[in-house]
């Protein structure tokens, strides 16, 4: 069977309006709970990306 795709257009900068996220399985199955909220998440993310490609910051040095 041949896919049927569905073409959206998206945001310039490729941000999707939203996600179909759906974690109620694994909390059901393995009593999943998130613990980290969206702003802790994101202040680790940055600090994760920046120390593996680098602050994009030039040195003077």
């Amino acid at each position: 069977m041949k896919a049927k795709r569905r073409v959206m257009k998206l945001p310039r900068n490729g941000d999707v309006p939203f996600t179909q996220a759906n974690i109620s399985l694994a909390q059901r199955e393995f009593g999943y709970k998130s613990i980290t909220d969206l702003q802790t998440g994101l202040k680790k993310f940055l600090r994760w990306y920046e120390k593996y490609y680098g602050s994009g910051k030039k040195s003077n040095h």
